[in-house]
C-alpha cells in the first residue's frame, strides 16, 4: 500500500508540474505556439508521460479549465454562504468573481483558444466536459435564485430553473464580449452586466426591494 501511495503522489505531483508549465507556456507564448514536447522537456518528463496523462493538448487546456473551475466554485460558494440583500448585487457579484477569477487564472488570449476548443470540439470530450463545468456553476445560480426565493424578497411564482439559466447565460455573453476585447476592463463589464441585471429584474422584485439601491 506505501509502494501505491507514493506512486500515486508522485503521479500527481508530475501532473501538477506539467499543468503549471502548461498554463505558463500558454500565457507567454500562445496556445497555438506551444508543443506538448516543449511542455514535456520544461516539466522535466517525457512527452510520452504527457500523451499518457492527457492524450492531447486540447485535453491539457480542458486540465486547465477543470482546475480553474474548482478554485472558483469555492469562491462562489464563499457568495452564496453570505448573500447581499438584493439579488440584484448578489448576480452582479457572481459574474465579477468569474471574470476576476478567469483573467487571474489565464489570459484573455488563453480564453479566447478555451472558448474556440469548446466549438471547434463540441461533440467531443472537451465539448461534453466543457458544458458539464457550465452547468455546474449554473446550479449554484440556482441555488443563489431559490435562496432570494425562501427569502420572500424574490417572487415564488417565477420558474427559479428558467431565471438561473438565463442570468448564467446573459453572464456568459459579457464574458465572451470581455474576453474578446482586449480594451474592455472589468468596470466596463461589471456596468455592463449590472445593466443588463437591472432590465431582467426590472419586475420581479418584491414592491419592498424595488428602490433598493
Amino acid at each position: 500500500m506505501a509502494v501505491l501511495s507514493l506512486r500515486k503522489r508522485q503521479k500527481l505531483d508530475r501532473s501538477k508540474r506539467i499543468l503549471e508549465v502548461a498554463r505558463t507556456r500558454f500565457q507567454n507564448e500562445g496556445y497555438g505556439k506551444v508543443t506538448i514536447e516543449s511542455i514535456a522537456a520544461e516539466a522535466d518528463v517525457s512527452a510520452v508521460t504527457v500523451y499518457n496523462y492527457y492524450e492531447t493538448k486540447a485535453n491539457l487546456l480542458l486540465a486547465l479549465v477543470k482546475e480553474s473551475d474548482v478554485r472558483l466554485i469555492s469562491q462562489l460558494n464563499c457568495l452564496i454562504d453570505e448573500l447581499p440583500i438584493d439579488i440584484r448585487d448578489a448576480v452582479a457579484s457572481f459574474g465579477q468573481i468569474m471574470r476576476r477569477h478567469a483573467i487571474t487564472y489565464l489570459t484573455k488570449s488563453t480564453w479566447r483558444e478555451v472558448l474556440a476548443a469548446s466549438i471547434l470540439e463540441g461533440g467531443k470530450q472537451f465539448g461534453h466536459t466543457y458544458r458539464d463545468l457550465d452547468r455546474t456553476l449554473i446550479e449554484l445560480m440556482l441555488v443563489l435564485v431559490k435562496a432570494y426565493q425562501r427569502r420572500g424578497t424574490l417572487s415564488g411564482d417565477i420558474d427559479s430553473d428558467t431565471l438561473a439559466d438565463t442570468l448564467f447565460a446573459v453572464q456568459n455573453i459579457r464574458f465572451f464580449l470581455f474576453i474578446s476585447d482586449e480594451n474592455q476592463t472589468e468596470e466596463d463589464a461589471n456596468t455592463l452586466f449590472q445593466r443588463d441585471i437591472s432590465v431582467i429584474f426590472a419586475d420581479k422584485l418584491k414592491p419592498n426591494l424595488k428602490d433598493v439601491t
